[in-house]
């Protein structure tokens, strides 16, 4: 008998229960509204907290890339620069005043390059002085022009090298780092 009398109990108490929980649910018209606008509202706010996220991101993609094709490009002037600077040093071969000291083999060239004397503008030659441009292409369409301004009066060498992260001149996305050194 008292197991029958717990049984009772207990379902008197879940239909109780069942009664709150429903008064809880039962929800006027005015109040769906209310629920509706603020969920609404609450979406509306996580999707401009997700578009602000996305755009962050965005940016600092757009910026490493950037990063990237402006390391490219220094490294492609600093390449050109230390060509030059060794030939230089090394070959004497870039005009003065005068002719090109060494037109002689073996051939001079960098970075897997054509022989650079066969691929250099001489200009501006006065009794002074003399620029010699060239361009160096490298893999992965990297590229460098280094001007070397050889002077009778001091600095005596300038080497000024401009690296490209590609050569294609039109690109939007062009990035262009120079070097210069002077000496001696």
């Amino acid at each position: 008998m008292n197991y029958e009398l717990r049984i009772k109990n207990t379902l008197k108490k879940i239909s109780n229960f069942e009664f709150r929980i429903s008064n809880f649910l039962s929800v006027s018209k005015k109040q769906k509204g209310f629920t509706l606008l603020i969920a609404v509202v609450i979406s509306s706010l996580l999707l401009s907290i997700g578009m602000a996220i996305l755009n962050s991101t965005l940016k600092g993609f757009e910026l490493s890339i950037l990063v990237r094709n402006s390391q490219f490009a220094f490294y492609a002037a600093d390449s050109g620069l230390e060509c030059a600077l060794y030939w230089d040093i090394k070959g004497e071969i870039f005009a003065t005043s005068t002719e090109p000291v060494d037109m002689s083999p073996p051939v001079k060239n960098c970075a897997g390059s054509a022989d650079i004397r066969t691929i250099w503008t001489i200009s501006n030659r006065t009794a002074n002085g003399a620029l010699t441009t060239f361009r160096l292409d490298f893999p992965n369409s990297y590229c460098a022009i280094v001007a070397v301004k050889k002077s009778d009066s001091s600095p005596y060498t300038t080497i000024e090298s401009r690296g490209y992260n590609t050569c294609t001149s039109g690109d939007p996305k062009r990035v262009e780092r120079a070097i210069r050194i002077t000496y001696d």
